[in-house]
């Protein structure tokens, strides 16, 4: 059977067998020895060092999502300073494309427009599905006048899905454009997918008396009215 190389080398670095005179001289390791002795220690301490950096490599992803639970916990009303900082070291740890996500949604609750903006460019960049960014985006830009981008980034998150956020500010921009048909399409499909948010109703009840429908605005208000006052 053929050795293997750890056995070929401990045959030519191992010490000599001991001598059974007490008052015999030890025979010292040769040169050639010392060296592949050196190599060896050598190749054990890299391996475990490499072995330990791989490691702490290779937990980074559950590292990072420890940080983002924990920054999870003070995205809310005067917390939010205290979660940018926990999700940015969850994005140095491992970046992630909802660590961004939430980072900017932070800012934006902070009127940090500049650095929310950039968050959820960079979420996209990592995951072009995250509806929630793009509505992120046509907030931005609809605070800042630019109405064509507005619609433009509200118009791909509600293609990803039912964003309930943007259908209402979109709805909210055409109702103050004066298109209130679209404006009523859209608050009419953000209650289809939230039926209890009184907001809604009183969005598209105005939107209804503006187009000349008394009788539908009175309805939207009543459901506005019994959901804040169930009887």
């Amino acid at each position: 059977m053929r050795e293997s190389a750890f056995a070929r080398l401990w045959k030519a670095i191992k010490p000599p067998p001991a001598v059974k005179a007490a008052d015999a001289p030890r025979r010292k390791l040769e040169p050639k020895q010392k060296r592949l002795l050196l190599i060896a220690v050598l190749a054990l301490a890299a391996g475990a060092v490499g072995w330990s950096a791989y490691s702490y490599a290779a937990s980074a992803p559950q590292r990072a999502e420890a940080e983002y639970q924990s920054a999870m916990q003070f995205l809310q009303p005067g917390k939010f300073q205290l979660a940018v900082p926990k999700f940015t070291r969850a994005i140095e740890i491992h970046p992630m494309a909802k660590a961004y996500l939430e980072r900017g949604v932070a800012y934006r609750a902070m009127n940090e427009n500049g650095p929310a903006l950039a968050d959820f460019e960079k979420a996209l960049d990592l995951d072009p599905n995250l509806a929630r960014a793009y509505s992120g985006l046509g907030s931005i830009y609809r605070d800042r006048g630019d109405r064509g981008r507005a619609l433009e980034y509200y118009a791909k998150s509600i293609a990803i899905s039912t964003n309930v956020d943007a259908l209402f500010e979109r709805g909210e921009m055409y109702e103050a454009a004066g298109e209130h048909q679209k404006a009523i399409d859209d608050f009419s499909r953000a209650i289809d997918g939230i039926r209890d948010a009184p907001y809604l109703y009183r969005a598209r009840a105005l939107a209804k008396r503006n187009l000349g429908d008394e009788a539908g605005y009175q309805q939207d208000r009543d459901l506005a009215r019994s959901i804040e006052v169930p009887h």
